[in-house]
């Protein structure tokens, strides 16, 4: 997988699609394409919030503090979505 990737100590589970697929995602890249390509609503505050902080845990994919920030926004951001499994 990329450098930038930069795993993630627990995955966030998401439902997306009509089929309502269950994702977990676990790494920058997975939550990357989300955020861009499938995201399900307009998006919000906190969804824009994902975004800088997934940017930024890519470019720092050593950290173990940016990489938690990117996935607790990942989180927050699934669950004003109301996207969130859990």
């Amino acid at each position: 997988m990329a450098p930038e990737s930069g795993w993630w100590d627990e995955p966030v589970k998401v439902m997306l699609g009509k089929s309502v697929t269950v994702h977990h995602v676990s790494n920058n890249l997975q939550a990357a394409d989300i955020l861009l390509h499938k995201w399900p609503t307009k998006g919000g505050a906190k969804q824009r919030a994902a975004r800088e902080a997934v940017l930024k845990a890519m470019e720092r994919t050593q950290d173990r503090v940016t990489l938690a920030k990117a996935q607790k926004a990942f989180a927050e951001a699934a669950k004003e979505a109301d996207i969130l499994i859990g």
